[in-house]
């Protein structure tokens, strides 16, 4: 009976909330298979990165293959941008060379200036084909992005900065001044004579 009664208090005394432990081997076997995803995980991201880092490597390469045949075609074009009006200027250069050859035996000058003239007319029509135009001077009021002063003449006939005569004509490629016009403008009459701008 006695033995009874401890049996009793020993399980009396113990918590009300009690759990039996879990055993060991389940919580290792958490543990395993919880560093066993992570190192699935882990190995998934390797993966990743390696074929990221791959992929980038690709781009790379592909941009620095575009960059070196975009420079070669932009040197190809620079090299033969000018080619059509080459061309285009063995024709006159041919038509120079028939002139002289046709003037060497001959006294008839006016052939020659003949000649002269339509080679002058072709290289002209060329020029003109691919945006050369002549800056309009003579008569013009003077205007600094297109014309150069070279003298100032006092004139009563004229309006101040009336372009009076053009030393050297100017020239226009396709809207863009390449070659100023050289010029001498009229002023009043007050100011000194003749003189030269600087």
């Amino acid at each position: 009976m006695e033995s009874n009664n401890n049996r009793e208090k020993q399980t009396e005394e113990k918590p009300v909330n009690y759990k039996p432990e879990e055993p060991v081997s389940s919580n290792i076997e958490q543990e395993v298979s919880g560093n066993s995803a992570s190192e699935n995980e882990l190995e998934k991201l390797k993966k990743q990165l390696a074929e990221e880092k791959d992929r980038c490597l690709r781009l790379n390469a592909e941009f620095e293959n575009q960059r070196k045949r975009s420079q070669k075609e932009k040197e190809e074009f620079v090299k033969y941008a000018n080619e059509k009006l080459i061309i285009e200027f063995i024709d006159i250069l041919e038509s120079l060379e028939r002139g002289l050859e046709n003037t060497k035996g001959s006294n008839n000058k006016d052939k020659l200036i003949h000649g002269l003239e339509l080679i002058y007319k072709q290289l002209k029509n060329v020029l003109e084909k691919n945006g050369l135009a002549p800056i309009k001077a003579l008569g013009e009021k003077f205007d600094p992005y297109k014309h150069e002063a070279m003298m100032q003449t006092p004139s009563d006939d004229n309006e101040e900065g009336t372009i009076l005569e053009e030393f050297a004509r100017g020239y226009m490629l396709n809207n863009k001044v390449i070659r100023y016009s050289k010029v001498r403008v009229s002023k009043n009459k007050d100011k000194d004579n003749e003189n030269e701008v600087s």
